[in-house]
């Protein structure tokens, strides 16, 4: 008798563990980058911490490359529950995410970290609540600034005039422009072949991931200038988070907010310093820095990037400019 109340418990409990694992939710997390590198590790750490938190509740089935989402299509793609969870950066949907684009305006951010947390808190005052109306940020970036990177040297490191580069976003195009280059529209993952085939001179990206994107293969000489950044983030479709348990949803938000993003820029600037140590080891690579009065110089050219930022939103591009300044101010003094 006992032997077999002793059977019927752990068949009992293999029920109920079975039942369990049913229950999990799963979620189909992409993160745009090629498998082992450092920007696909970022974003395993942050899913490793979900599931770590989430077991038996919800459980990021994480998936590198891009097979399923592209930096072209992740925000179409998310919406119609073809992944759940993924990364993107705002820069390449167009007229999407107009006032995000505050984030990669040049010479504002000292570096990602500050740019991530000053994003959460201009999403969090609701200044932004038009382009988020879809979409439910899990944490936001600010990518470091992106910087000019060339098949070859230029005629002189701050002459940029007749270069044709590759840049995304309006905010990088206009900079180029008043730069005197001439901008090229290429998404990022056909920027490669672009640049091996010759149909650009060069490209803006931030030295954090130009690894990851294999950009170092195909350019040579780098130029460390502070450009601007750009919006980018981990993401969810409003209509897909809602419609999930409040216990699934307790495990993201715990993980998600202005500690996962600033996380997030801490790692990017971490890369952000130690790519161009990387390169300068390098035969093959070449990487200056502008002068004082070189940067001086450029930082002037594109200043009336500030006044006419973004000549759609009017007033309201004024005052999310405004408050982007102030919380910038407030991160960098530590509050």
């Amino acid at each position: 008798m006992r032997k077999f109340l002793f059977t019927a418990a752990c068949l009992a409990g293999f029920v109920v563990c079975r039942a369990a694992a049913a229950d999990e939710v799963n979620l189909i997390f992409t993160d745009i980058a090629l498998p082992n590198t450092p920007a696909a590790a970022m974003y395993h750490e942050w899913a490793d911490k979900v599931n770590a938190a989430g077991k038996g509740i919800v459980h990021l089935d994480i998936r590198d490359g891009f097979n399923l989402v592209n930096s072209n299509n992740f925000y179409d793609r998310l919406l119609s529950d073809v992944v759940q969870i993924t990364f993107g950066s705002t820069n390449y949907l167009g007229g999407q995410f107009r006032l995000s684009q505050v984030t990669g305006l040049p010479f504002l951010f000292d570096n990602s970290e500050q740019a991530s947390a000053v994003f959460w808190r201009l999403y969090k005052s609701g200044l932004l609540d038009d382009e988020f109306s879809k979409v439910q940020p899990l944490a936001l970036q600010g990518f470091p600034q992106e910087s000019p990177h060339l098949i070859k040297a230029p005629a002189e490191i701050d002459d940029l005039k007749g270069l044709r580069i590759i840049a995304a976003g309006a905010t990088h195009t206009r900079v180029l422009t008043m730069l005197g280059a001439t901008t090229v529209s290429i998404g990022l993952t056909d920027s490669y072949e672009a640049l091996q085939r010759g149909a650009a001179d060069g490209m803006t990206f931030p030295m954090a991931a130009i690894h990851d994107f294999k950009i170092d293969e195909v350019t040579h000489y780098h130029i460390q200038a502070p450009l601007g950044g750009g919006p980018g983030g981990i993401w969810m479709a409003k209509a897909k988070f809602d419609s999930l348990s409040p216990a699934v949803q307790k495990v993201l938000t715990d993980n998600s907010g202005e500690a996962a993003s600033r996380r997030l820029g801490h790692l990017l600037d971490q890369l952000q310093e130690e790519e161009p140590k990387r390169l300068e080891a390098m035969p093959d690579q070449k990487v200056v820095s502008l002068t004082p009065a070189q940067r001086a110089a450029w930082q002037k050219a594109v200043q009336p990037i500030y006044t006419s930022w973004d000549t759609q939103d009017g007033a309201k591009a004024d005052e999310v400019l405004a408050k982007a300044r102030e919380l910038a101010a407030a991160v960098k003094a530590g509050h």
